[in-house]
């Protein structure tokens, strides 16, 4: 850090440009282009549809629709231009924790018990209401740029093109990245060395990009949007001591609930134009 800002220009707790782009693919029941910086996801929600088999999903609630979700990943999202096979780990673990949050985003009746917050709490209900049972959704995502945060920047592309389909949801989830500052060789050394730039005692990149992330590794945190914002998830592939992962994690909060405002601002905007065609 230079005068106490980071190699793009932001503070150490500065998110990068959110933005979010809704009906980016027609055929869709609900889609949405979601950037955060220079990474840009596209994902679509099809359905409800009627499922193909009658014993699918037999072992499931019969009130919740079967989730189908498939990620892929863009050759020319990052410079190098590798491409990413089905069998790529972190497809898999990605597409697991993404199928596993929606079908918590749908079965919102035994979803996130405890809450009560505002705006798309467990309370509310979005979406528009259909028959989901005896149902199939299918979820495509796919990265088109790659610069860091891709997993946030997935979960929610996924939740804002939900929250805008056929659907009926419980609360929203967000996801926001964070990654321990090191200023040393090792870890231990880096906890002994002071910056004299940095703002407070803190240390952790908030939404960090993927030259960042090369560096120190990341830890990914989804929580709700409602008010008491709990925790859904948390995935971290960097080496930390223990006393540093709660202070991490209190840095993933902040940054959701950011974010988790700017999700539900967008969607009540874009829910207000529609309804303001369907009018005329």
């Amino acid at each position: 850090m230079i005068g106490g800002l980071r190699q793009d220009g932001r503070r150490w707790k500065e998110l990068r440009r959110l933005s979010c782009e809704y009906g980016t693919v027609s055929s869709a029941d609900g889609s949405c282009t979601f950037t955060m910086g220079r990474t840009k996801v596209m994902a679509a929600v099809f359905g409800p549809q009627t499922r193909s088999g009658s014993n699918r999903g037999a072992s499931g609630s019969h009130s919740i629709p079967a989730v189908e979700l498939k990620v892929s990943w863009a050759p020319f999202a990052t410079q190098e231009r590798r491409e990413r096979g089905r069998t790529d780990r972190f497809i898999v673990e990605l597409e697991n924790m993404l199928k596993s949050t929606v079908e918590s985003m749908l079965n919102f009746t035994q979803s996130f018990q405890g809450g009560s917050g505002g705006g798309f709490g467990n309370n509310t209900v979005v979406g528009i209401g259909s028959s989901q049972s005896s149902s199939e959704v299918q979820v495509k995502v796919l990265i088109l740029e790659a610069d860091g945060g891709v997993r946030s920047c997935c979960f929610n592309a996924v939740t804002c093109a939900a929250a805008v389909a056929n659907l009926t949801l419980g609360d929203l989830v967000v996801a926001c990245g964070c990654t321990p500052r090191a200023f040393g060789k090792t870890l231990r050394e880096s906890q002994k060395t002071s910056d004299a730039m940095q703002v407070g005692t803190a240390r952790m990149l908030l939404d960090p990009n993927s030259l960042e992330i090369s560096k120190f590794g990341e830890l990914t945190l989804t929580t709700t949007v409602s008010g008491d914002q709990q925790v859904v998830s948390c995935l971290c592939d960097s080496k930390m001591q223990p006393e540093d992962l709660e202070e991490c994690v209190e840095t993933c909060a902040q940054g959701c609930k950011t974010i988790g405002n700017f999700v539900r601002k967008s969607i009540m905007e874009y829910m207000g134009k529609v309804a303001s065609v369907s009018m005329h």
